[in-house]
């Protein structure tokens, strides 16, 4: 799949599928820019924002979370997962 094809998948069919899952409040994704001579580690990086880890939970063991993670599986290769606390600082 090219970088092309690969963006195009991620925002027209699997963003779709994500951004409906229940407790979500934010959702961004960000699509890496080829760096000169040489592969990206990541082609992609999304944002999935919930009040609460149980919220997120909640998400992804529902009926619209399964088929999000079952669609991830079809056109990704490596999944890097990371909770992060958020401290804005200005």
């Amino acid at each position: 799949m090219s970088d092309d094809e690969f963006a195009r998948y991620l925002l027209e069919v699997h963003a779709p599928l994500a951004k409906n899952m229940p407790g979500i409040i934010k959702y961004v994704v960000n699509i890496v820019q080829r760096p000169p001579n040489r592969e990206p580690d990541y082609h992609a990086a999304a944002e999935l924002w919930f009040d609460s880890r149980e919220a997120m939970r909640k998400a992804f063991s529902s009926p619209q979370g399964e088929a999000t993670q079952k669609d991830t599986e079809k056109f990704t290769s490596k999944i890097l997962t990371l909770f992060i606390d958020e401290h804005e600082i200005s």
